[in-house]
């Protein structure tokens, strides 16, 4: 997370996975949803006491003003504004898939431009989704965080066979092994 070019530190584990989880899913979420997802161990008004914790100490571990132009937190839901300015690499690796994947994935030759794209996605993917992070007390953060990883993989992998596609078929073999060994490591 950074803002103006500096990191921006959110040491409370709980807190920068609630962040994920709004920046990533993009949409409202009811409080007691939020609670029983990051609190299931805890009675309602426990866990909604939690969140409650969890959004202040969020709100100033982002800092003012950045933290109200970020979130939006209502009565009875939680957001990320829906005007923040926020680039998300899971939302610009979806968004450049769907308008630049072929389905299913074919050998063809392609604009300088289009392929420059799928190669600027390709490099996009540096590891799987939230690889090394985990909340052992949530076990349905860990599931949702267990689809977006298979999900964003099997995305990337059908990239990654596009590009081997296309490079074969311009015949830029250097390029297609290349990515021919990425996708293996899948």
């Amino acid at each position: 997370l950074e803002h103006g070019g500096q990191p921006i530190a959110i040491p409370l584990r709980k807190a920068l996975a609630l962040f994920i989880y709004l920046a990533v899913t993009r949409q409202p979420h009811s409080r007691d949803a939020l609670a029983t997802l990051f609190w299931p161990e805890r009675n309602q008004q426990g866990a909604r006491t939690n969140l409650r914790r969890t959004l202040y100490d969020l709100g100033q571990l982002l800092g003012a003003p950045l933290g109200d132009q970020l979130l939006q937190i209502e009565p009875e839901t939680v957001s990320l504004h829906p005007e923040a300015a926020l680039w998300v690499d899971i939302a610009v690796f979806e968004q450049g898939l769907a308008q630049h994947l072929s389905v299913p994935p074919a050998a063809q030759v392609l604009p300088h431009d289009e392929r420059l794209e799928l190669t600027s996605l390709a490099d996009l993917y540096t590891d799987d989704f939230l690889a090394g992070f985990s909340l052992p007390d949530c076990p349905a953060f860990a599931e949702w965080q267990f689809f977006q990883r298979e999900a964003l993989r099997n995305a990337y992998a059908r990239l990654l066979q596009q590009l081997v596609f296309v490079y074969a078929a311009e015949e830029k073999w250097d390029e297609a092994l290349r990515y021919a060994r990425r996708w293996l490591l899948i």
